[in-house]
């Protein structure tokens, strides 16, 4: 015959002094860590190399173009022959202008770029150019820029 044992008493789930205080804790930490993560990710993505090369090269191709290179190009062209002069550029576009030239244009203006192009990502200032191609009716803003990249990562 077999016989069962009672135990006197019930067995209770232990209750630790501490448990309110770490679950707090331990959903905190996890917050703070998704936290870095998100603020990591976003700072990569912000301050990443070449995307700020990138953005400063098109900022000083906009102001190459509109602020300088326009103006220089309907100086010599008499203004009844401005859309002749125009078009035969809309095909192929002007010749290139190397990184090189454009952070010595006006007086090098955008000289102080420069560091945007040297360091963990850097740019050939000789091969690096833009090549602008304008369209009608061709103003200031009417035209296109192709950017022609030679930059590589310096890890």
């Amino acid at each position: 015959m077999r016989r069962y044992y009672s135990y006197p008493y019930k067995a209770e789930p232990l209750h630790f002094p501490l448990e309110p205080f770490a679950r707090k804790f331990s959903t905190f930490a996890i917050i703070l860590c998704l936290f870095l993560v998100f603020f990591n990710l976003g700072a990569h993505a912000i301050l990443d190399p070449k995307r700020m090369a990138e953005n400063e090269m098109q900022k000083i191709a906009k102001d190459y173009y509109e602020n300088y290179y326009y103006d220089q190009f309907i100086q010599n062209v008499p203004e009844n022959e401005l859309d002749i002069a125009f078009a035969t550029y809309t095909d192929y576009g002007f010749p290139r202008v190397y990184l090189r030239e454009l952070l010595l244009f006006d007086n090098s203006r955008h000289a102080s770029s420069r560091p945007y192009f040297e360091g963990q990502y850097t740019c050939n200032t000789n091969t690096t150019a833009i090549k602008i191609i304008p369209y009608a009716p061709f103003g200031k803003t009417d035209y296109e820029i192709e950017y022609i990249y030679d930059c590589k990562y310096d890890y």
